[in-house]
């Protein structure tokens, strides 16, 4: 991975080439000892998926609907309060919006024509309206930095989401690439930053065209691929553990009436809440010793 060791400040990022990216980020952000802080923005309509879902909702994580007309608020809302809560926050976000497929870019590309911009090839035209955004409110809330992060697949690519999740097709390998930004350097006035995103995006599709022809990233040292995590010597009791855990789970709804109707119960339950939109602000209800702007520690964006 470039640019990254096991004492880098906590601001990650990535560009969305698959629509599992944001699960292989928790491998960099672990090491980096901040994955619990992180909120990732997503579409409003996974915060309802049963289980990944509610899961998702009650880590804080962003959900839009898409529609700039309560997006605008929403997203107001959801980082002043981060930005100023008792634990310093990262916040990830895809500018691009979505995974990278075949409909997506042919989406870019007309898009592209339509504004006069050119057609890209491994990645796709960012969405900068919400970008620009988050990036103003960011920086009123004293956050230091940006980092952008692209992320590259030499081998295997799961493009088939969470279908190669469930077959077990992996990549063998993930490379980084990760730039730091410090948010004084990135321009202030709208269409500024609409200018900077764009050409950063510019600068990550030669990046990815390089890497793609040469199996790395032009800053990458051979010599030191990895960089080791803690987590690493307790994988093998972790995945002895989870499956354990997964088989005594499936052994009990066959044999305990209880327990049946306990996940019968919890089950419906996080519906209505889900629905009635009670969990996704479960953090903030239970925040009770916010700090003022001048006191609040310090939150991290990462642009993918």
């Amino acid at each position: 991975s470039s640019g990254i060791n096991a004492e880098w400040p906590l601001r990650p990022g990535a560009n969305h080439r698959t629509r599992l990216d944001w699960m292989f980020m928790w491998s960099v952000t672990g090491r980096a000892r901040w994955s619990a802080l992180m909120k990732i923005i997503l579409r409003g309509d996974l915060k309802h998926l049963p289980g990944f879902g509610w899961a998702m909702q009650f880590g804080g994580f962003f959900f839009l609907s898409r529609k700039w007309a309560s997006d605008e608020k929403y997203l107001t809302d959801k980082i002043r309060y981060f930005t100023t809560a008792t634990e310093p926050h990262k916040l990830l976000i895809f500018p691009e919006g979505t995974d990278y497929d075949t409909k997506t870019k042919k989406r870019s590309d007309a898009y592209g024509d339509k504004e006069g911009l050119p057609h890209l090839d491994y990645v796709l035209h960012p969405r900068t309206t919400g970008f620009i955004h988050c990036v103003q409110e960011l920086r009123k809330g004293n956050v230091p930095a940006l980092y952008d992060m692209t992320l590259g697949y030499p081998k295997t690519l799961p493009d088939r989401g969470e279908l190669d999740l469930i077959t077990g097709t992996m990549p063998e390998e993930i490379h980084v690439h990760v730039q730091r930004f410090d948010m004084d350097d990135i321009p202030s006035e709208k269409l500024e930053t609409d200018r900077w995103l764009r050409e950063l995006w510019y600068e990550k599709e030669k990046r990815l065209e390089n890497f793609y022809k040469e199996g790395q990233f032009a800053e990458e040292n051979p010599s030191k691929p990895y960089f080791p995590s803690s987590a690493d010597n307790f994988k093998i009791p972790i995945f002895v553990i989870w499956n354990a855990g997964l088989l005594l789970i499936i052994y009990l709804l066959f044999v305990s009436p209880v327990t049946r109707s306990y996940l019968l119960f919890s089950n419906l339950a996080l519906i209505v809440l889900s629905t009635l939109g009670h969990i996704e602000d479960i953090d903030r209800k239970f925040e009770n010793n916010e700090p003022t702007i001048s006191e609040q520690p310090s939150s991290e964006t990462i642009s993918t």
